[in-house]
């Protein structure tokens, strides 16, 4: 399994990702893609293509 953060509201420890209230994880596991969202807009997108995730 592979949990990777997308979203969350703490920006402190890392400068490039943006964040907002909420959570937003991509959780990989046995060939399957999860996307687990409890954000409120598409920020989630912008920190995925940062990561090279889409």
């Amino acid at each position: 399994m592979k949990l990777t953060v997308l979203l969350d509201n703490n920006t402190l420890i890392d400068r490039y990702l943006i964040g907002e209230p909420g959570v937003c994880y991509h959780i990989e596991i046995g060939g399957r893609n999860i996307l687990f969202d409890t954000g409120y807009s598409d920020i989630f997108i912008k920190n995925a293509e940062f990561l090279d995730l889409i």
